[in-house]
């Protein structure tokens, strides 16, 4: 049966843009960064993570998904001291820590428009 998920697809319009953005930004590493004739499959992950993310352009009329709800949730320990240390780098909050009422996490947008949720480690 089914044991993991091993990747989430993100719908970009630049795959370097992204990975600039979750590498040199978010800090994540690169798992995976290979072509298949005119198409590149990059594999994205934070250090010691199991689900990596894949920014993809490659997929017809993935363009009208671009800029959504992404659906995906990225733990950290802090997640008010990871706002404050991405915010100083230049990722742009829609929802700040605390201000969903009684909840603590944060969402942020990649270069793209895509709406990402920052939350507490379980």
């Amino acid at each position: 049966m089914i044991s993991r998920v091993a990747t989430v697809a993100v719908p970009v319009t630049d795959q370097e843009v992204a990975v600039r953005f979750f590498v040199d930004i978010l800090g994540f590493e690169v798992r995976t960064d290979v072509w298949f004739g005119e198409r590149r499959l990059v594999e994205l992950a934070p250090p010691g993570a199991d689900t990596a993310l894949v920014p993809y352009t490659w997929i017809d009329h993935h363009g009208d998904r671009v800029g959504g709800f992404a659906r995906v949730v990225l733990e950290c320990e802090d997640v008010a001291a990871a706002y404050e240390v991405l915010s100083r780098r230049g990722v742009v909050f829609q929802l700040r820590p605390g201000e969903a009422a009684g909840v603590d996490y944060a969402e942020f947008l990649d270069p793209f428009g895509n709406v990402f949720v920052l939350g507490p480690a379980a």
